[in-house]
């Protein structure tokens, strides 16, 4: 059991409890209702890309509030709260290996998760906040969530292959009882779901996912089940409100007996042998014999340094409890219940640590605080590592370029990332004031430079592509700037197009030298937006015009204004041209339109639904292939570079696109920054 139930009850109004004085009771069998059928790093998982299929790399989605964490020795799971996700890692190494999410998958504020080595199943609460059901709702507490209403998804439960992350299914359907399910365990013969505000626990069959029975009377006692845990021979379930926990048959649903106390028991755990109840705001743990349900201890005292203990989880030899207010984690012997040790400290990463396992040689804590795992050794409890997704510093990336050896992405939030071509790993984060970013908004690099337009800075920065250091910064009112939005180089020359001034701003790229600022009506510039060069021919989109103009790269001379309703501009957004070839993305007319490099003849007009193309943002064309991203469609579009047929739609959770506004490629890897996402995608450039 891995629930994260206190991510979203922080506030309970219930009478003081603790667990003392326990009466047992004993059931008379009965039918249940239902249907029969020591520190050494600090690791960021984005550094190891996420290879989601088909050498499709995802980088920079981290956690989202996790609320709950399981493993199963090979995989570590952590269902995302806020992010209506799965993260994916390795057991072994703490390296992110995916992470799972879409519409298809069902999440919605996913708050327990549970695998058994074959399956991994994620209960979906949904977020609604109501009364429970049943004989004993008028105890029920008031519960303050802390997020927003739920879409259609709630009371479901997915489950997903644990030796491939691939969605299995959604069960959603009436008969299953699910009302608020809240902790899910399973022990891989059967799956069980405790169902807050229903009362009940639902049983499925964990071979097929078929609903074995919905076990909800009031002989059982639930009352705001939120815990549950089996051994594969018992069910145990707290109830909050009721103040007590349930045992049942795991073989046949039937209950057992009604363990009854004053208790804030949330987190329970049993392994066969002892079951270990964490009560939250009574600052301790209990252990109670499997056998016969009677208290063995009550475990506290400062020294245990229990502070609201959120979860519990045992490898057999240790006993470890997260405590979210205490920032630390408590580890106990499993075989007496002797403290071992406190672990605390920044080192740690603990951070509202809310949920905890145990996989193979690791304990992982889920830090809901501040969207981490922390790793530690199983053995010694020794810091492994602290797994953030932050590194990579993505915020709302919307512009990309690549050399074949380096990537760099803009950002948002004044920096430039970036990227190794050959790994996607991070190389580093370029930001502070002396880079002179200004809301950047566009890049480019020749292998030796890379040229940021800075769209609220009027200026132009200069890195070194090698290294990443500032070479210079490009500023003043002869250079012409005007709100920059577009710039490229061809390793001779670079252009810079200004949307306000309607005008192009030819710099020298061994020197960043001004050559000269290119205006005047004869230009046909308005609004322009989107520029290339492929060292013979400059081209530029202008967006308000629907027209591109043609420059001479050498001299920088006007060729032509190429206008007019045949060609289909419409909102030209984004441009590109590998010297045989001009492909202008239409972001308004879903259309890409052909052009002949060498004279600037219509070749076609590309559209049509089979095209996927959706506010087409941007475009790149490595000479084989051709690659629009379609921002409002969340896909990517590959055409042949040689025809203009459509070769694929690239689309699908897996993908992580979220509203991909700039590509580029390499002619090996093609990279997609993922405005919204906060991410980028790579994938195979052939």
């Amino acid at each position: 059991m891995r629930s994260g139930f206190r991510s979203f009850s922080r506030t309970l109004v219930v009478g003081a409890l603790s667990l003392s004085g326990l009466a047992l009771v004993t059931f008379v069998p009965a039918s249940a209702v239902g249907a029969t059928g020591s520190n050494v790093s600090q690791v960021s998982p984005s550094a190891t890309p996420v290879e989601s299929h088909s050498g499709v790399k995802v980088l920079g989605w981290g956690f989202d509030r996790p609320a709950a964490v399981t493993s199963d020795a090979t995989h570590v799971w952590v269902a995302n709260w806020n992010g209506d996700s799965v993260t994916e890692l390795s057991a072994s190494t703490g390296a992110l290996v995916k992470v799972i999410r879409g519409p298809s998958y069902g999440f919605d504020y996913p708050c327990a998760i549970t695998s058994d080595g074959s399956h991994v199943w994620v209960a979906n609460h949904g977020g609604i906040m109501k009364s429970p059901v049943g004989p004993d709702s008028e105890s029920a507490p008031e519960v303050e969530l802390d997020h927003q209403a739920p879409d259609a998804y709630g009371d479901s439960v997915t489950e997903l292959s644990a030796s491939t992350g691939a969605l299995v299914r959604v069960i959603n359907a009436s008969s299953y009882g699910f009302d608020g399910p809240t902790s899910i365990t399973s022990d891989g013969t059967h799956v069980w779901v405790a169902n807050l505000y229903g009362n009940s626990v639902t049983e499925i069959s964990a071979s097929t996912g078929a609903l074995v029975k919905v076990i909800a009377s009031r002989s059982h006692g639930f009352d705001y089940p939120t815990a549950i845990s089996s051994d594969g021979t018992h069910v145990w379930v707290v109830s909050l409100v009721g103040d007590s926990v349930t045992e049942l048959s795991a073989s046949t649903g039937a209950p057992v007996k009604l363990v009854r106390g004053r208790s804030y028991g949330r987190p329970i755990l049993s392994d066969g042998t002892h079951l270990w109840v964490a009560n939250l705001l009574g600052k301790s743990v209990t252990e109670l014999s499997t056998a016969t349900g009677a208290v063995v201890k009550v475990i506290s005292g400062s020294d245990y340094g229990f502070d609201y203990p959120s979860d519990i989880t045992s490898d057999g030899t240790h006993l470890w409890v997260a405590n979210a207010n205490g920032n630390s984690v408590t580890e106990l012997s499993a075989s007496t219940g002797a403290l071992v040790k406190l672990i605390r400290g920044r080192s740690y990463g603990f951070n509202d640590p809310d949920a905890i396992a145990t996989g193979g040689n690791h304990i992982w804590v889920a830090n809901a605080g501040d969207n981490s795992v922390t790793g530690l050794s199983a053995s010694t409890g020794a810091l492994v590592k602290v797994v953030s997704g932050s590194n990579y510093g993505f915020n709302n990336p919307s512009a990309v370029a690549s050399d074949g050896t380096h990537v760099w992405v803009v950002n948002g939030g004044n920096s430039v990332i970036e990227l190794s071509a050959s790994t996607g790993a991070l190389v580093k984060v370029v930001r502070g004031s002396n880079y002179g970013f200004d809301n950047p908004s566009a890049i480019a690099s020749d292998g030796t430079h890379v040229w940021v337009a800075n769209f609220w800075g009027n200026s132009v920065t200069e890195l070194s592509a090698s290294t990443g250091t500032l070479v210079r910064v490009i500023r003043g009112s002869r250079y012409g700037f005007d709100y920059p939005d577009a710039v490229a180089s061809d390793g001779t020359h670079v252009w810079v197009a200004s949307m306000v001034g309607g005008s192009v701003t030819e710099l020298s790229t061994s020197t960043g030298t001004l050559v000269k600022v290119i205006r005047g009506r004869s230009y046909g510039f308005n609004n322009p937006d989107a520029v290339a060069s492929d060292g013979t021919h400059v081209w530029v989109a202008s967006m308000v015009g629907g027209s591109v103009t043609e420059l001479s790269a050498p001299a920088g001379t006007l060729v032509k204004v190429i206008r007019g309703r045949s060609y289909g501009f419409n909102n030209p957004s984004a441009i590109a041209s590998d010297g045989i070839h001009v492909w202008v993305a239409n972001a308004s007319g879903n259309s890409v339109t052909e052009l002949s490099a060498s004279t600037g003849a219509l070749v076609k007009v590309i559209s049509g639904r089979s095209y996927g193309f959706g506010d087409p943002s941007a475009i790149a064309s490595d000479g084989i292939h051709v690659w629009v991203a379609n921002a409002s469609g969340n896909c990517v579009t590959e055409l042949s570079a040689s025809t203009g047929a459509l070769v694929k739609v690239l689309s699908g959770s897996n993908y992580g696109f979220d509203h991909p506004n700039a590509i580029t490629s390499d002619g090996t890897h093609v990279w997609v920054a993922n405005f919204y996402g906060s991410s980028v995608t790579e994938l195979p450039g052939s």
